[in-house]
C-alpha cells in the first residue's frame, strides 16, 4: 500500500494533479473562520459593548474512488480575513467583521464547498452585539449585527446575541461566536465544536468608568481553550487543529486608555475574538483574524518503484 498526503494551505483556482497509481482518495475541506468585530470608543460615564466573536468554518470529510477524479482538478483554499477595525474616533462604534472565506475543490465538474463562518458585529455604543453564525453543510454562517448571525444551512449553529456562542455537535458545522454585552462584565465565550471550527469569544465592553475581561474562545475537539484578555490585554490565539479545524480566539479586554485586540482564530477554520472597548481619547481593540481554510488530499494505491521516483509526501 502506498499513501500520498498533501496539505494545501493557500491558493485560488489552483490545479491539483492525480497520481497514476491512485485507487482511493480521501478529501478533507475546511472553511475559513469568521473574524471578530472591532471595539468601540465612548464617553467614560456611558456603557458600551465590545466586539462580538466570529463563527467557525465548516468541516467536510469524504472518500471517493480515484476514478471519480479527472487527471487534474481545481481548488481554492479560503484565505484568512482581517478582523473588524477598532473605532477610529471618539463616540464611535467598532466595525463589523466580514464573512469567513469558503474553501472549494472541484471533482469532475462538481464543486464541493466548505463554507466560512460569519463575522462578529462591531462594538455598539448602546446595545448587545451579535456573534457570527457557524457555517453549515449548505451555507455560510451569517454575519452578526444588532442580532445574532444566522446559522449556516443544514448543520451550522447561530451566534449568540449578547450571550455565549451556540455550540455545534454535528458532523459538519462550525460553532457560533459570542455576542458582546453593553457593560463591563466578562465577555460571553465562543461556542464549542466537535468537528467544525469553534467560535470566537466576545470582547469586553465598558460600564460607567469600569472595564473588564474578554470572553474565552470556543473549544475545538480536545484542544486547549483560548483565554480572554484581562483588562487592557489581547485575547489569546485559538489553538490550531491538525486535519481538523482550530479553536476560537479569545476576546480582548476593555480599558480606558488602551483596550486589547481579539485573538486570531485557530488555524484552520477558527473564529476570531472580538476587540475590547475604550473610553474617548483611548485606543480600542481590533477584532481577531478569522483563520484561513485548509485542504487535505490523501491518496491510497499501489505505486511501482518507478512511480515512486521523485515523488513527495509518500508512505510505502
Amino acid at each position: 500500500m502506498t499513501i500520498k498526503v498533501e496539505k494545501l494551505i493557500t491558493g485560488t483556482a489552483q490545479t491539483w494533479t492525480k497520481v497514476s497509481w491512485a485507487k482511493t482518495i480521501r478529501l478533507i475541506l475546511i472553511g475559513g473562520g469568521g473574524p471578530g468585530g472591532g471595539g468601540a470608543r465612548d464617553t467614560s460615564a456611558s456603557p458600551a459593548g465590545g466586539g462580538s466573536g466570529g463563527g467557525g468554518g465548516m468541516f467536510l470529510d469524504r472518500t471517493y474512488s480515484a476514478d471519480q477524479f479527472a487527471s487534474t482538478e481545481t481548488y481554492t483554499v479560503g484565505a484568512q480575513v482581517s478582523g473588524g477595525a477598532k473605532a477610529g474616533a471618539d463616540t464611535n462604534a467598532g466595525t463589523d467583521g466580514g464573512s469567513g472565506s469558503n474553501t472549494t475543490f472541484t471533482i469532475n465538474g462538481v464543486t464541493l464547498t466548505a463554507y466560512g463562518g460569519g463575522g462578529g458585529a462591531g462594538a455598539s455604543l448602546t446595545a448587545s452585539g451579535g456573534g457570527g453564525g457557524g457555517a453549515g453543510l449548505d451555507g455560510a454562517g451569517g454575519n452578526g449585527t444588532t442580532s445574532a448571525g444566522a446559522a449556516g444551512a443544514n448543520g451550522g449553529t447561530a451566534g449568540g446575541l449578547g450571550v455565549v456562542g451556540v455550540a455545534n455537535t454535528g458532523f459538519y458545522g462550525g460553532a457560533g461566536g459570542g455576542g458582546a454585552t453593553a457593560n463591563n462584565t466578562t465577555g460571553p465565550v465562543g461556542g464549542n465544536a466537535v468537528r467544525g471550527g469553534a467560535g470566537g469569544g466576545a470582547g469586553c465592553g465598558k460600564g460607567n468608568a469600569v472595564y473588564g475581561t474578554g470572553g474565552a474562545g470556543g473549544i475545538s475537539r480536545d484542544r486547549t481553550q483560548a483565554g480572554g484578555g484581562t483588562t487592557g490585554n489581547a485575547g489569546t490565539l485559538g489553538a490550531p487543529g491538525f486535519g481538523y479545524p482550530g479553536g476560537g480566539g479569545g476576546g480582548g479586554g476593555s480599558n480606558a486608555t488602551a483596550a486589547g485586540d481579539g485573538g486570531a482564530g485557530g488555524i484552520p477554520g477558527g473564529g476570531g475574538g472580538g476587540g475590547g472597548t475604550a473610553a474617548n481619547g483611548g485606543v480600542a481593540g481590533n477584532g481577531g483574524v478569522g483563520a484561513r481554510g485548509e485542504i487535505w488530499v490523501i491518496t491510497y494505491g499501489d505505486a511501482t518503484p518507478a512511480e515512486l521516483v521523485n515523488s513527495q509526501g509518500l508512505v510505502r
